[in-house]
């Protein structure tokens, strides 16, 4: 028997150890690296796939990877780093050949994790966030059929169609940051997955080493790779049908159908641009000769008979050849430094706060390009990867004080103990587009201070006492300032039942954004994740929030009684759901989030939250 339960254990250990770790119990918690490395250098060079490295190159991927670990220390995931050269090429990167001489270090953070049998986190798979310094490196998507061996082309894609289709916006800006703004940096889209990565390009003058192709240049690579393709097709075609000779006069045909077509839609694009063969070459994210099929236009968005449209077209590149050469020295011609970033994920938002925060891009651009202003300097982040933001607490407001003694006052925030330009105390919120945090401010005319939140997504109260009352009700003031564009997104008040893995089990979400100029009324709505048979919200109107002052306030409640939902903008309710939630609910979670903000305007200003006990 005693075997036995001990054997139970045993396997009961495994199956725990063996479990992955939920990201979220370890989303604020600093796990470091798996090991520290402290690289000293190459003492030899080495081949790959031709390309000959240097013991000087090589060292520099020491370097890089030392600087990255000296700069930044993971939290919410699992760090290593790891030097890397030039790939070799493979079926599917068989132009990889073509790129210049780029070697440096990449480090990852792993998302998933599980406890190994020894007790320690190992990552569960491959997945993770990563950072990455390279010598010579290229931030590209590859033009695969106009591509070779011998020659790279590629795009960029930096800019998202804006969703009134009006222009094309950037959706991630770093030149704002201070740190950045002596340089080059782009933020480029991930065409395939969605999301991004933020680029920073160090280089002598800020010479760009990559070069915009003409539509000439560009008309003349898509018909020199016309007969390339349908040649490897056709080949593609004759293993695949190998002994099947009905398929492949069936099939055969039906290629060279395709190709003909591509040729006369190739003629007549040159007939059309055959004045402007020396323009920039704008075209689609990822080009491809399929641009040429059903008569498209490969310069614009549409048939070559529509008018033209350049919105959301990039411009294609190639590596400068001389450069490229000059790659193959011992000193690199330029430094790619790039990493992903998203503001709703808390382990990339440290991530990137490390980088633009820490990171000493002042030394490495001059470690390489002016030497003579770090001679004898070994390399030191601009701030450690310890640091923690001093928090500047004021005196607490007289209003903050009454309520905090009131015991029928669950939860009140004015955001008076917290100082003007800092984040607010007590409080998280995710970083916006442009890596920026909720602030608190000061309102001109307006008393107190109030927090900022611009495109910022979840701002919640840290010390919320769990679970709300039964009934409540809530309260805060709302304000937007003058000449708030008309149509941009809304605030949203989520009121939530979440599970313990931070999914919202039930909610009840307040969305009001103001008119339009002229208009003394805003508009809401209410959307709802409830139990069957319970109402699913409306829409209704916000009297009195306008964008016509300069400062555009109104106060907003709701009100929970039983099962009964009211929303009440300033003195009028404007909504009552009578059955509107399950009387026993319980909410535990209250959150405030701007999903987007597109101009300075844009911007909405809180305070006097409160949450009032009806009992």
């Amino acid at each position: 028997m005693k075997y036995k339960l001990t054997l139970l254990l045993l396997l009961s250990s495994c199956f725990l150890l063996a479990q992955e770790i939920p990201r979220k119990s370890i989303e604020d918690s600093v796990l470091g690296w798996m090991k520290l490395y402290h690289f000293k250098g190459a003492a030899e060079g080495k081949t790959v796939d031709k390309k000959v490295y240097s013991a000087a190159q090589l060292s520099l991927c020491d370097s890089f990877a030392n600087w990255i670990q000296a700069s930044y220390t993971p939290k919410g995931g699992l760090g290593d780093v790891r030097r890397t050269v030039t790939g070799k090429p493979d079926d599917y990167h068989p132009n990889d050949p073509a790129l210049p001489q780029s070697y440096g270090a990449n480090a990852k953070i792993y998302w998933f994790l599980k406890y190994s049998s020894a007790g320690k986190m190992v990552p569960v798979n491959n997945l993770g966030s990563w950072w990455g310094i390279m010598a010579n490196g290229v931030p590209h998507w590859e033009i695969r059929d106009i591509s070779t061996p011998n020659q790279y082309y590629f795009t960029m894609p930096s800019f998202e169609t804006a969703f009134d289709g009006d222009a094309d916006k950037k959706i991630h800006d770093l030149t704002k940051v201070a740190a950045l703004k002596p340089y080059t940096s782009f933020w480029l889209k991930s065409v395939e997955t969605g999301g991004g990565t933020d680029y920073v390009l160090l280089s002598k003058d800020n010479k760009s080493p990559f070069i915009k192709l003409t539509k000439g240049e560009y008309l003349q690579l898509l018909e020199n790779a016309i007969p390339v393709v349908a040649a490897a097709e056709k080949k593609k075609l004759y293993e695949r049908e190998q002994g099947n000779q009905k398929n492949i006069i069936y099939f055969e045909k039906a290629l060279n159908d395709k190709n003909e077509k591509r040729v006369n839609c190739l003629k007549r694009t040159r007939e059309k641009y055959k004045d402007r063969l020396n323009e920039l070459a704008l075209t689609s994210a990822q080009p491809s000769l399929n641009d040429l099929d059903s008569d498209r236009d490969v310069f614009s968005n549409g048939y070559l008979t529509d008018a033209e449209s350049t919105s959301g077209r990039v411009p294609v590149y190639k590596i400068d050849a001389a450069m490229a050469e000059l790659c193959k020295k011992d000193k690199p011609q330029w430094i790619l430094i790039g990493w992903q970033f998203s503001p709703n994920d808390p382990l990339e938002k440290h991530l990137h706060e490390s980088i633009i925060n820490n990171f000493n891009f002042d030394y490495v651009h001059n470690f390489f390009f002016a030497p003579e202003k770090v001679k004898g300097q070994q390399y030191k982040p601009l701030r450690s990867p310890s640091y923690k933001e001093e928090v500047v607490i004021t005196q607490a407001s007289v209003v903050n004080k009454k309520n905090a003694a009131d015991k029928n006052i669950h939860f009140f925030e004015d955001f008076s103990t917290t100082g003007i330009g800092t984040k607010p105390i007590g409080w998280s919120s995710r970083l916006n587009s442009n890596g920026k945090s909720c602030t608190v401010i000061s309102l001109q005319g307006e008393p107190g201070n109030w927090v900022e939140i611009k495109g910022n997504e979840l701002l919640t109260p840290l010390q919320l006492k769990k679970p709300l009352p039964q009934n409540f009700t809530l309260s805060f003031d709302l304000a937007v300032p003058k000449n708030f564009t008309w149509g941009a997104k809304s605030l949203k008040i989520a009121l939530s039942k979440q599970k313990s893995d931070g999914t919202d089990e039930a909610n009840f979400i307040l969305s009001i954004r103001p008119g339009y100029s002229g208009s003394a009324d805003g508009l809401a709505y209410v959307e709802t994740k409830l139990p069957a048979g319970f109402e699913s919200g409306s829409n209704f109107s916000a009297p009195g929030f306008s964008v016509n002052k300069d400062v555009n306030k109104i106060g907003v409640s709701i009100i929970k009684d039983g099962e009964k939902m009211e929303v009440w903008v300033g003195k009028s309710k404007m909504a009552e759901y009578k059955k509107g939630v399950p009387a026993d609910m319980l909410f535990n979670a209250l959150s405030f989030t701007h999903g987007r903000s597109d101009g300075d305007t844009e911007k909405y200003f809180i305070s006097n939250i409160k949450i009032t006990n009806q009992q």
